[in-house]
């Protein structure tokens, strides 16, 4: 065998693999930081598809929690989404709600008071963009429209994340 031969075999070799390796598997679940939106002022979010493909139908969850002058405010937001497009750019569209759950506490050095607790459930949507960069780094905009009875509120949201 020549050398030839054996710079061509190697180079095989080497480079098969290699593309293999590039060749990405559809990113099916992301993780992600969303400010606004359904968590209300933010939320840890865990997103999933349904298939094994990075677009179509899949769901979401999550869980906020703030303190704001004696009140303690947690979100719970769950939400159906479906997303249209492409392995990088889609249009990510939902349906869900969000658990609200207030506390409000009169403290002092000595006690803690509760004053007041309250839930509600809140339905809510999704319209936005999200980008996944192959190395998994997900952005997504938007807005969240909530529906509180007789009138409507859009929240503007803005996540960050990865995906994998």
């Amino acid at each position: 065998m020549s050398i030839q031969n054996y710079f061509l075999t190697l180079l095989v070799t080497i480079i098969f693999p290699a593309i293999g390796l590039c060749q990405t598997e559809p990113k099916r679940q992301a993780i992600y930081l969303e400010g606004f939106g359904a968590g209300v002022f933010y939320s840890f979010n865990y997103d999933w598809r349904f298939r094994d493909q990075s677009d179509g139908l899949g769901a979401k969850a999550g869980l906020g929690y703030t303190a704001i002058d004696g009140y303690r405010v947690t979100t719970v937001p769950i939400a159906v989404n479906y997303l249209i497009g492409n392995k990088k750019n889609f249009l990510e569209l939902g349906l869900g709600g969000t658990l609200l759950l207030v506390n409000h506490y009169n403290s002092t050095f000595a006690s803690s008071d509760p004053r007041f607790s309250g839930s509600a459930f809140y339905f809510n949507g999704i319209i936005g963009y999200r980008r996944v960069a192959e190395s998994g780094f997900v952005l997504r905009a938007g807005f969240t429209p909530f529906f509180t009875g007789e009138e409507g509120v859009f929240f503007p949201q803005l996540s960050l994340g990865y995906a994998f």
